[in-house]
C-alpha cells in the first residue's frame, strides 16, 4: 500500500464537527484540485480509519463522472486500521473548459456490527483550463536520499493575457518552498518558472504536497502543484526484513542483506544474533556497501521474531534495524 505520510509535509486544515454515521471514518469528504491545466491526472487519498470496535467493510466505488477512477486500497479493515479511497480525476475527461467540475465517488460502508450498509459521498472538483499549459505537471523529486534534498522545476504558460502575474506562492509542507519568476511576456503569453526547494531535514517517507500558486486571472486565483518525494535512509538495507518462511527444525536456512549507504561507513558491532540465528559481516573496512549473511537454525517449532541491530560509523545513521522472521516445523 503507498504510504500516504502527509502529517509533517501537509498542513492538515481542521475539520469542524462530528459527523454523523459511516463519514465518521473519514478524514475528510471533498477535495478541490483548484484550477488546472487540461491534461494532468490529478490524484487524492481519502484516508479511512476503523475507529470502531467492530470489522468496517468497504465495497466497491462508483462515480458520478467518468472523468473520475476511485479505488479502495483495502475492503475489510479490523478495530484500528487504516487505508484510503483513492480518486484520479483525468483533467483530459471533464467536459467543459473553464468551468467547475463536481464529481461524486460514491463508497458503501458497513460496520459489522450492524450489518447495515451506508453510503459515503466523497466529493472531487477541479476547472480544467485549455488556456493553460504546465510543464511538466508535477514536483517529482522522485527516491531522494535524507540530508540530500533537492530542487524541481516546471514551466507554466498562460495564453490568454500577455500581462498576466503570479503573484504569490504558498507550500502546504513545512519541508519544500516555492518562489516563481517571470521568463516572458510576448503577444498574448505569460510564462513564469516555478521552483520548488526540498529541505534536507525532510524525514524518510513516501511524501505528498501542495505547492499553490496566486494568480491575477479571473478564473484561475488559485492554481495547484502537486509535490512527490521518496526520502530514503542514509543507509538503506536491501531487503529491509529478512523472512526466511517456513524452517525445518534442525536444518539451516541462508540469507544475504545488503547495506548500501550514501558514503563509506565501517560495521562496528552487530547485535541479536543468538544461538539460533548467525550474522556475519562480508569484509571488512570503510565502503559505501556491506554484505550481511544470516543463517537460522531452529532448534524448536513455532514463529521465529528476532532483529538484528548493525553499528555503524555513519554520522547520519549510526544504527540499522533489521526485523528477521521465520516459521519453524519439524
Amino acid at each position: 500500500m503507498h504510504r500516504v505520510l502527509l502529517a509533517g509535509l501537509v498542513v492538515f486544515a481542521s475539520v469542524g464537527g462530528a459527523r454523523a454515521g459511516a463519514e465518521q471514518y473519514f478524514s475528510e469528504t471533498s477535495k478541490d484540485f483548484g484550477t488546472t491545466p487540461r491534461g494532468p491526472i490529478l490524484i487524492h487519498y481519502f484516508t479511512v480509519k476503523n475507529t470502531s470496535q467492530q470489522t468496517l467493510n468497504l465495497g466497491p466505488a462508483r462515480v458520478s463522472c467518468g472523468c473520475v477512477t476511485p479505488t479502495v486500497m483495502k475492503s475489510q479493515l479490523a478495530p484500528g486500521e487504516t487505508t484510503a479511497v483513492v480518486a484520479h480525476m483525468d483533467s483530459r475527461r471533464i467536459p467543459q473548459a473553464n468551468v467547475l467540475k463536481t464529481v461524486i465517488v460514491y463508497v458503501p460502508v458497513q460496520n459489522s456490527g450492524t450489518g447495515i450498509f451506508e453510503e459515503v459521498q466523497l466529493r472531487v472538483s477541479a476547472i480544467a483550463r485549455d488556456d493553460l499549459v504546465m510543464s511538466p505537471e508535477t514536483f517529482a523529486f522522485g527516491t531522494v536520499r535524507k540530508g540530500q534534498g533537492g530542487k524541481s522545476t516546471t514551466k507554466i504558460t498562460f495564453y490568454s493575457d500577455p500581462n498576466w502575474k503570479i503573484s504569490d506562492v504558498m507550500s502546504t509542507g513545512v519541508y519544500v518552498k516555492a518562489e516563481a519568476k517571470p521568463v516572458a511576456h510576448q503577444g498574448s503569453e505569460a510564462v513564469y518558472e516555478i521552483t520548488a526547494t526540498l529541505d534536507p531535514k525532510c524525514p524518510v517517507g513516501n511524501w505528498t504536497a501542495d505547492i499553490w500558486l496566486k494568480s491575477t486571472a479571473p478564473g484561475i486565483e488559485r492554481l495547484r502543484i502537486p509535490v512527490t518525494v521518496n526520502v530514503v535512509a542514509p543507509i538503506v538495507a536491501n531487503p529491509e526484513a529478512v523472512k526466511f518462511g517456513d524452517v525445518k527444525v534442525g536444518e539451516t536456512a541462508d540469507q544475504k542483506v545488503i547495506l548500501q549507504g550514501n558514503q563509506a561507513f565501517k560495521i562496528l558491532k552487530i547485535k541479536g544474533a543468538k544461538d539460533d540465528l548467525e550474522v556475519k559481516a562480508v569484509g571488512e573496512g570503510s565502503r559505501p556497501v556491506h554484505i550481511l549473511k544470516l543463517a537460522l537454525k531452529a532448534s524448536e517449532s513455532g514463529d521465529v521474531t528476532e532483529s538484528i541491530e548493525v553499528e555503524t560509523d555513519h554520522p547520519d545513521q549510526p544504527t540499522v534495524v533489521i526485523p528477521v522472521t521465520a516459521k519453524a516445523a519439524k
